[in-house]
């Protein structure tokens, strides 16, 4: 058995804390993710997964269920939660462990405020309605009391993405930060033929038009004449800082959050002149930074085509 191999995140956590929205997360980045699997279950889960799995098994993310759902009727409608599948997810890791798993035990809460605006935001199940929620989440707390002070993570979704909680333990359980990298993929685009969809559209047609100047109105913004022109206006330059400023910014933003394309549209009137020097400028500039950077032309690329076919 190939004990590195065997890597196993353990995930506990209040109801409405964000456990199954992690789980997917967790799947996109290459785990087996079980959710709501019984603590008592899971070292029968994982021998079963072995012997079907010749290759030791791989990573494995399984949300824990405490009993979760179960409501004692009476006694103020406190919610239920099994006090000895609590006592086994504190001897699961160690028992793992044992069995050559490289086990990590997770805990996922969240404020008083997050979990009361997602219990109203969710789905009614049975029970709700039961007595009083808040006293409800109090038994809750109370009851993973233990468990949150035993794990090897304590995460706090009231403020942290899923993305961001998924980097967290994949980090912890791969001892190595998942590295994302976002693509600022930049377009121009003339308005006279349609705005596309993107993260930021910015329209470029208060600076002055090089078509009007006869000289440049058969050139394109990739040419150094008609770019010269555009950029000899105060606006424009001040535009370009702007914008470089406003990606930078975003940039790691989307890192973080785990997205692969940040799409800068920028627009003049027939996406010729002042969008084309814009983005090619704003590429360069960009990608001096370190950024990486898909720079297009929808309508000089869409003229190209329609004159080669």
């Amino acid at each position: 058995m190939k004990t590195q191999e065997n890597i196993v995140v353990l995930i506990a956590g209040y109801r409405f804390a964000g456990k199954s929205l992690v789980l997917q997360h967790l799947e996109q980045a290459g785990y087996t993710c079980v959710d709501n699997l019984p603590p008592r279950l899971v070292p029968d889960y994982l021998s079963h997964r072995l012997r079907k799995r010749r290759d030791a098994g791989g990573r494995v993310a399984l949300a824990l269920d405490a009993g979760h759902g179960d409501f004692v009727d009476g006694v103020g409608g406190i919610e239920a939660v099994d006090t000895e599948e609590l006592e086994l997810i504190l001897a699961l890791r160690a028992k793992l462990a044992d069995s050559g798993f490289a086990c990590k035990l997770v805990f996922i809460g969240a404020s008083e405020t997050a979990l009361s605006e997602r219990h109203a935001a969710g789905p009614r199940q049975r029970g709700d309605g039961a007595g009083n929620p808040a006293l409800l989440r109090e038994a809750e707390r109370e009851a993973f009391a233990a468990v949150s002070l035993a794990a090897d993570l304590v995460i706090d979704s009231s403020w942290l993405s899923p993305v961001e909680e998924r980097d967290r333990i994949v980090a912890l359980a791969e001892g190595k930060a998942r590295v994302a990298r976002t693509v600022v993929e930049l377009s121009s685009f003339g308005y006279k033929f349609g705005a596309p969809q993107g993260d930021v559209i910015v329209d470029l047609r208060f600076i002055p038009n090089p078509y009007y100047v006869a000289a440049l109105r058969r050139l394109t913004g990739k040419d150094a004449d008609c770019a010269g022109y555009v950029f000899s206006h105060g606006c424009a330059r001040e535009t370009l800082a702007a914008l470089v400023g406003l990606v930078t910014a975003m940039e790691p933003a989307y890192v973080l959050q785990g997205r692969p394309l940040l799409r800068i549209r920028i627009g003049c009137t027939g996406g010729q002149h002042r969008s084309v020097a814009m983005v090619e400028a704003l590429g360069a500039a960009l990608s001096e930074r370190g950024l990486e950077t898909r720079v297009m032309h929808r309508e000089l690329e869409g003229k190209s085509q329609a004159e080669q076919a």
